[in-house]
């Protein structure tokens, strides 16, 4: 029984929860993104956004959560910086006039998922 405590214990943690809903606004948004191209109504064009933003303020108070627990070094300011690097990217390509890029949006947010996938490993306190 307390093995099984100790694993409840450990996937309540706030920063877990906090990274898992980040997980699952992220294959959301992918989803949704992906049927905005099949030329999809204007709810599902906010529904994205509002997915996007959603993320990227959970990706932020997950940087600073793990700023102030565990300090600043390199590696972790390059981690955090190459995550925005990639979220900034996706939405350059999206935001620009060239139509040609758009193929590689859905190759950013495979890397978005992949990205959440490493967040909600590195946050499971185990």
């Amino acid at each position: 029984m307390g093995a099984i405590l100790e694993l409840l214990n450990a996937f309540t943690n706030f920063t877990t929860v906090l990274a898992s809903f980040g997980m699952i606004l992220a294959t959301s948004s992918f989803i949704s993104g992906l049927q905005m191209v099949k030329g999809k109504g204007r709810i599902e064009r906010k529904i994205h956004r509002g997915n996007g933003f959603i993320a990227f303020g959970i990706f932020a108070v997950l940087a600073i959560s793990s700023f102030v627990t565990y300090g600043l070094s390199l590696w972790s300011v390059a981690g955090w910086l190459s995550g925005a690097l990639v979220i900034t990217v996706k939405l350059l390509i999206v935001h620009s006039r060239n139509r040609r890029a758009f193929k590689y949006v859905s190759w950013l947010g495979a890397t978005l998922i992949s990205m959440w996938l490493y967040l909600v490993y590195i946050h499971i306190p185990l």
